[in-house]
C-alpha cells in the first residue's frame, strides 16, 4: 500500500506499506520533514511492523 499525506501548510508524510496474511510488513515512512532524535522513524515503522492490517487507528496510536 502507498499512502501520501499533507498536512495544512505544513509538511508531507508518505507510508509505503506491505500486507501479508492481513500483517503489515516492510513499513517505509519518509517525507519532507526532519524528526529527532534520528532513529525515530526507524523505530515507529518497527512499532507498527506486525501489527493487523485492519486494526482500528487507535491500536497504531498506541504502538508508536
Amino acid at each position: 500500500m502507498h499512502g501520501e499525506f499533507k498536512v495544512p501548510n505544513g509538511k508531507l508524510v508518505v507510508a509505503d506499506v506491505d500486507v501479508r496474511d492481513g500483517v503489515l510488513t516492510d513499513i517505509r515512512l519518509s517525507g519532507d520533514f526532519f524528526l529527532e532524535p534520528e532513529d525515530a522513524l526507524g523505530r515507529m515503522s518497527d512499532a507498527l511492523d506486525g501489527l493487523p492490517a485492519d486494526a482500528p487507528a487507535t491500536t497504531f496510536e498506541q504502538a508508536i
